[in-house]
């Protein structure tokens, strides 16, 4: 037996702003509403990537006739969704699904589609047939007399009065633009395009690359997205690269589908560069059945290979200010998808559930050289464990170190040594029993997935009420195509005692790059982490970072803009609001 202790410094996005949760320490929730993220689908190993890795990002969402259709990039398909839980795959041979960053919109009853690189627009009223589809024009124009120009990251919008815009740039150098097409005439330029956003990294920090926006090299402003809301335009755009933490999507408001805008001073909007989960960029913005609003967006892994990505949800509130904040702080925690108008202000989604195993023991039936056990419980996405072989019996378990209220549990499978290298989906099911146990000499079978066959690789398993546990056990049940292996194997639920002492004191230091800050606090007692939390508004401090020292140094700020902070300190027994 392989015992290794987790020490890795880890951090997630994390924000309570005096929300006043749906329900109580898990208290009269029901699990079959209880999601999280990455999503639960069956993303797809792609062929160009000869690592083996699986790749989903760029996604937008369209609400058609009552269901959800996602579309993300080089998934050879789409899913669609009564829920926004169970989703379904469709595809057909004659889209190029394989590209990048589609678009999608509902115009005059029917749905539209269209993708990077590929200037044809297709269209349906049945998406439900992944075969109905058909071509709609042969070759899109948003440059006049410029038909062989490409169309990069494209999006569509419809306005109220049925006109259709485009909006599209992905370069380090172009700006984001924007135009009017004529659907009637094979989606052709009205008009020459505008410019719409340029360049700012100067400024902006969060549009310099790297994991902390630490280089002066200028982002690739792509992903852009258009929505109205009160009669005001919000045109999105992501930055500073899909491969960093600090992935994120950025806003300028407007009067007019093509400006002139103004800058949100509280960018990016949509950013999370912490935690299991990092990134939160080139997405789009929607609203639900019930008319919540969401937004969709890539999340990062990058380990494989560059492209090797995810899917998240996250709620969205439009501010004071004008401006509008995706509430991605407990987003990779479990959550519940509400049925009914929600005011994101007041009511948070999140079920009050802890991850029980930041920092905590794993072991392990056998260790891959390189992955060791205590890679399945550091809480990033970033590393994985891998057991030697994919045969049955090899297990991973995680001591939680003292009776805990278990909840949930996320398994997050890795696919090691997998060689898939198409869009091979289902080739090689996970087989495996999730056993529990208070002493690690008896256990208890919690879930029991021997007869799976699906490959979907984060799957979240909610027990229908909790469980007291000490240790969890995942357990394979069947031969694999490559090696047993987890990203993270995550325990959710509380343990008693006491929440950790309130930070009292921040010491906020203003870099000479006026973009970036030095944030510290005094240790508070009893906390094993931190949320950092900021905003441009005292009331509004959405955006924020976990990390498991008192101090943080960021550099994704506007140089032009002043800023308001607050610490929180969490540990296994829940948050406490720092003062």
């Amino acid at each position: 037996m392989n015992v290794m202790r987790n020490t890795r410094s880890i951090g997630f996005v994390g924000c309570i702003v005096a929300l006043v949760m749906i329900v109580s320490c898990g208290e009269g929730i029901n699990p079959a509403r209880v999601v999280t993220n990455p999503i639960d689908v069956d993303y797809a190993f792609t062929r160009e990537h000869q690592e083996g890795g699986r790749e989903a990002a760029d996604p937008v969402v369209v609400l058609f006739k009552d269901r959800y259709y996602l579309f993300p990039s080089k998934s050879y398909g789409y899913w669609s969704s009564d829920d926004m839980q169970h989703w379904t795959f469709h595809t057909n041979d004659l889209m190029p699904f394989h590209f990048y960053a589609p678009t999608a919109m509902v115009y005059r009853g029917e749905l539209y589609w269209a993708v990077s690189f590929h200037n044809k627009v297709y269209k349906t009223s049945t998406p439900e047939d992944g075969g109905s589809w058909v071509v709609a024009s042969d070759s899109m124009m948003p440059y006049i007399n410029e038909p062989e120009r490409w169309v990069v990251d494209p999006y569509f919008f419809v306005d109220d009065d049925d006109r259709v815009y485009l909006y599209w740039g992905c370069t380090q150098v172009d700006p984001i633009m924007g135009v009017e097409l004529d659907p009637e005439a094979g989606f052709r330029a009205k008009t020459a395009p505008v410019a719409l956003i340029p360049h700012r990294e100067k400024v902006y920090g969060w549009e310099c690359r790297g994991d902390k926006n630490e280089t002066e090299s200028p982002s690739s402003n792509e992903g852009s997205a258009m929505l109205k809301h009160d009669g005001r335009y919000y045109l999105q755009y992501a930055g500073p690269g899909t491969e960093y933490d600090s992935y994120g999507d950025g806003l300028y408001v407007g009067d007019n589908p093509l400006g002139p805008f103004e800058h949100y001073a509280g960018s990016p909007f949509s950013v999370k560069p912490g935690g299991w989960m990092t990134g939160a960029g080139h997405g789009d913005t929607f609203q639900d059945k019930y008319g919540n609003w969401w937004h969709v967006s890539s999340t990062v892994i990058s380990q494989r290979f560059l492209f090797e990505r995810r899917i998240g949800f996250y709620p969205v509130v439009f501010t004071k200010d004008g401006g509008m904040q995706a509430l991605t702080d407990f987003s990779d925690y479990p959550y519940i998808l509400p049925d009914r108008k929600v005011d994101w202000t007041k009511e948070s989604p999140w079920t009050g559930w802890m991850d029980l195993t930041i920092g905590k023991t794993a072991t392990a039936s056998s260790e891959k050289n390189g992955h060791p056990a205590s890679f399945a419980a550091d809480n990033t996405i970033k590393t994985w464990w891998s057991a030697q072989t994919g045969k049955e019996g090899e297990w991973l378990a995680v001591d939680l170190e003292r009776l805990c209220n278990v909840h949930a549990i996320q398994v997050n499978f890795a696919d090691e040594d997998f060689g898939m290298y198409d869009e091979s989906r289902d080739k090689s099911p996970y087989r495996y029993r999730v056993e529990g146990s208070r002493d690690g000499e008896r256990w208890q079978m919690l879930f029991d997935k021997t007869e799976n066959t699906s490959t979907r690789p984060h799957e979240l398993l909610v027990l229908p009420k909790a469980e007291k546990l000490r240790y969890v056990r995942l357990k394979n049940t069947a031969p694999l195509t490559g090696q047993l292996s987890l990203f993270d194997l995550r325990v959710f639920g509380l343990a008693k005692g006491k929440k950790p002492a309130a930070v009292s004191e921040v010491k906020v230091q203003r870099s000479h790059d006026r973009r970036r800050f030095d944030i510290s606090w005094p240790a508070a007692e009893g906390a094993s982490g931190y949320f950092v939390h900021w905003g441009v508004s005292p009331d509004e401090l959405y955006s924020a970072y976990q990390t498991l020292e008192p101090h943080l140094e960021l550099g994704l700020f506007s140089a032009d803009q002043e800023y308001f902070f607050r610490v929180d300190a969490f540990n296994d027994c829940g948050v406490t609001k720092g003062k």
